[in-house]
């Protein structure tokens, strides 16, 4: 029961944080932090191990942020929670839901590009990683996680 509670307040968050994205291309400090900050917490005592995936997802975002751009602070510190959960169903998971995220983002300027979502990119041409990073976190943990 413990662990249904914990996946569906993880899915509520994802889901605000998504949607949010969506609309103000913004993932705010008042919900990506806390978040974050639970998880971590909840690593801490269940799995340390897990935070090598929130690290891990959250530096490879930094590095490429400062590289190459396109990724925002509010992805950076999205990626802190999201990667810790993605590393509970295996490596292979997290690896799925690092990769995925950019998958569904490409997929998503597509279809936002293309007319079939309202608002398109912005003026600046990006559209949000966020919705993308969330769902495929949710779906590697699913299609990994050992039931």
């Amino acid at each position: 029961m413990v662990l249904f509670v914990m996946c569906v307040v993880f899915v509520v968050w994802v889901g605000v944080l998504a949607v949010g994205d969506l609309r103000t291309r913004r993932l705010p400090d008042v919900l990506t932090l806390p978040g974050a900050l639970v998880i971590t917490g909840w690593a801490v005592v269940v799995e340390p191990w897990l935070l090598l995936g929130g690290v891990g997802w959250f530096l490879l975002y930094l590095v490429t942020a400062g590289v190459v751009g396109g990724i925002g602070g509010g992805d950076i510190k999205f990626a802190l929670g999201l990667g810790t959960v993605a590393a509970v169903g295996s490596v292979e998971g997290w690896v799925l839901a690092v990769v995925g995220s950019s998958l569904l983002t490409l997929m998503l300027s597509g279809v936002m590009t293309s007319g079939l979502v309202a608002g398109g990119g912005d003026r600046t041409g990006q559209v949000p990683h966020g919705p993308g990073m969330g769902l495929a976190t949710c779906l590697a943990v699913w299609v990994t996680m050992p039931w």
